[in-house]
């Protein structure tokens, strides 16, 4: 049987001889370049050990033309500029670009910047990974992950790696014993919400009407604080996600007008009073703005502000784990309470995979298309009425 051919960017097995002499070691393989010829590649050194690591560290490079822009040299730190200006160009959203850019510039580029593409085996990857979800949490490293992926999908086209490592590298799993917001129990809705409008910090914020909208159509508070009059139908008594609130490096606060995810963009229907709400609302805000939910200052709000207003406070609340995710499981809660499938909550949310819906926000599901009229029912007297 012939022997297998050699794959084109491998080497074979590393020989070491001493030669004549004393004094030098020659270590010598056989590398398959891109034409599909395989040639000698040697280096000596003193000793055998120190031949061998030569011969190592020339493999790397020993094909100089393989690659467009990028070569099996290029460092992580070069791949992960040109990654960022290549989804730049592809018109990827501004707060798609930051996160990218944030897991790249603070922690792929700090930790493994110096590595080339080579030398980003699965083994050095998964190394990093966990030590980023271990001292920045899972969600830092599930970006690092995911941009990670980008930057040697990138390499893999440009010929700069054969096969792209973190397709070998295992997912993370969630920490044992560590969960994120949990519902409230709509038996408890009414006195959470009496004490929220009792919370000055929060009134003075004018933020209590904005949580009160975020439990009625659980949208992210990205996109609660970036609802806009027009995209509220008050005859219909519904409102569509049309754009999401982030922050840009360099420019503040920004109204993107993209949601999160094509999923995300729904339209949302409202219980009759929740749409009351957004009415009453735009009537005092109109002369300055448009938002339904901006700051006090008539300026967009910023989502992860709101979210360390409520965590200043959640604990004179009687609820130390409430955060403004809380109010999205609770109205999943309610809906599974009433019998909707995962697929009618998955849209109702914004979800693109309904499994992710199933397993996160809820238990056993079965139902039918009503979300508007469960969420009027089950909010009867805790979104306040005029």
């Amino acid at each position: 049987m012939p022997r297998p051919r050699q794959e084109i960017g491998t080497y074979g097995k590393i020989s070491t001889v001493e030669l004549s002499g004393g004094g030098r070691w020659r270590a010598r393989t056989r590398y398959r370049f891109a034409d599909g010829k395989s040639r000698l590649v040697e280096r000596t050194r003193p000793t055998a050990a120190k031949a061998e690591a030569a011969l190592k560290r020339a493999l790397l490079d020993v094909e100089a033309a393989r690659g467009d822009m990028l070569k099996p040299t290029t460092t992580l730190k070069a791949l992960g500029a040109l990654f960022l200006d290549h989804k730049r160009d592809m018109g990827r959203s501004d707060g798609t670009l930051e996160t990218y850019g944030y897991a790249v510039g603070a922690h792929i580029v700090p930790r493994l910047g110096d590595l080339t593409i080579a030398e980003a085996t699965p083994s050095r990857l998964s190394t990093f990974l966990n030590a980023t979800s271990r001292d920045s949490g899972p969600g830092a490293a599930k970006n690092c992950r995911s941009a990670l992926s980008g930057m040697m999908a990138l390499a893999v086209s440009n010929g700069a790696a054969d096969r792209n490592p973190v397709h070998d590298v295992e997912r993370l799993s969630r920490p044992r014993g560590k969960k994120g917001s949990s519902a409230i129990a709509p038996e408890d809705l009414p006195a959470l919400m009496r004490a929220i409008r009792a919370t000055p910090s929060l009134v003075e914020q004018d933020t209590v009407e904005l949580f009160e909208f975020m439990l009625a159509s659980a949208w992210r508070v990205g996109e609660a604080c970036a609802l806009d009059v027009s995209s509220v139908d008050f005859e219909a008594s519904t409102a569509t996600v049309e754009a999401t609130n982030v922050r840009v490096k360099g420019r503040g606060i920004v109204r993107q007008g993209v949601p999160k995810t094509d999923s995300s963009a729904r339209t949302t229907p409202l219980p009759r009073a929740t749409t009351d709400l957004l009415a009453r609302r735009h009537e005092r805000l109109k002369a300055e703005t448009n938002l339904l939910f901006p700051t006090v200052l008539m300026r967009l709000r910023d989502p992860s502000n709101t979210q360390r207003e409520l965590r200043e406070v959640r604990e004179g609340l009687g609820y130390p784990k409430l955060s403004t995710h809380t109010f999205r499981k609770t109205a999943a809660t309610m809906l599974d309470r009433a019998g909707m499938s995962a697929t009618e909550i998955a849209a109702y949310l914004g979800h693109a995979n309904p499994s992710l819906t199933q397993d996160v926000y809820m238990n056993t599901l079965a139902g039918d298309t009503r979300a508007g009229s469960v969420m009027a029912e089950a909010l009867s007297g805790v979104i306040q009425s005029g």
